[in-house]
């Protein structure tokens, strides 16, 4: 029996056309599903891979930050090792500069290089004043001749001379000198009001922090009672050393102030600025004020 659909003409018998087309129709539907199948992972690899590329932008710019942090920091050491290497060169000049280690200063028992050995120590190594005495100790071994080492308190007067020596030596008049002033803590019945100064042309460079070695002392004023009056002739007194200075940096201690602003107004070429160590912690003394924590940490402290 023949079997028409359509202009196609059939001849097998339609039991086995049905079986055919069951077959055929099974087979699209298995293609089919596997052809889903394969787009659903490919849709997934897609999106793996688009927040992949993400995740790794996001670790390149991370990378990046970190790198620029590594070259500012090697930059930063360059320049430590630069300067260690400068001290280093200028330590013998200094050393010989000062004599031998045969001659001694006037009523004094240690050399003129055994004492500038122990300040070396100090200043230089950062060495406390005991650990300079040991280290004299173990160091003066390696020399050919004996040479006693001084106790550490011999060595405290040997940096108290050389501060003084400071504090009082002439300093240069100019009209770029930045004073900073504050109150030493009270003991006793008195305390001193200390003025430090820095040369605007001496200031070191931009990222690095000011140092001790970088400011000069330049008065060190002991009083028993201290108000915005005193404050005021104590920093007209030291324009005599310095001239007057482009700024005063301070914070805003009710004396301190009222004489700082009463100099200001006398000298109106003088900046005033507020220490930003002590206006930070005014301005968050003031937002945490009403934290329990702050105020139990704060009393504890």
């Amino acid at each position: 029996m023949a079997f028409s659909s359509g202009p196609k003409i059939y001849k097998s018998p339609v039991r086995k056309l049905v079986r055919f087309f069951e077959k055929s129709r099974d087979q699209w539907k298995a293609k089919s599903r596997a052809a889903k199948t394969k787009i659903k992972r490919l849709v997934k690899r897609v999106q793996d891979m688009g927040a992949s590329r993400a995740r790794w932008k996001q670790r390149v710019k991370e990378l990046e930050a970190e790198l620029a942090k590594a070259n500012t920091k090697c930059r930063d050491l360059e320049q430590e090792v630069s300067a260690l290497k400068q001290a280093q060169s200028e330590a013998p000049t200094a050393l010989l500069a000062l004599g031998d280690f045969q001659r001694s200063p006037k009523r004094q028992q240690y050399s003129l290089g055994q004492i500038w050995f122990f300040l070396s120590f100090v200043l230089f190594a950062r060495v406390s004043l005991r650990g300079a005495s040991q280290a004299m100790l173990y160091s003066l071994t390696l020399l050919p001749f004996p040479l006693g080492y001084p106790d550490w308190t011999t060595g405290r007067l040997w940096l108290l001379r050389l501060g003084y020596y400071k504090l009082t030596r002439p300093k240069p008049q100019a009209d770029d000198w930045v004073w900073i002033v504050d109150h030493t803590v009270q003991v006793g019945v008195e305390k001193c009001l200390l003025i430090l100064g820095v040369r605007l042309s001496d200031l070191p460079r931009k990222g690095a922090c000011l140092t001790h070695e970088a400011v000069e002392p330049i008065a060190l004023l002991p009083v028993q009672h201290s108000n915005g009056d005193v404050v005021y002739h104590q920093l007209e007194a030291t324009i005599e050393k310095t001239g007057v200075p482009r700024a005063i940096v301070g914070d805003h201690g009710p004396d301190l102030q009222a004489g700082v602003e009463r100099f200001g107004e006398a000298h109106p070429e003088t900046s005033l600025i507020y220490d930003i160590k002590h206006k930070t912690a005014a301005v968050l003394k003031r937002e945490l004020e009403q934290d329990a924590d702050y105020l139990t940490h704060s009393s504890i402290g």
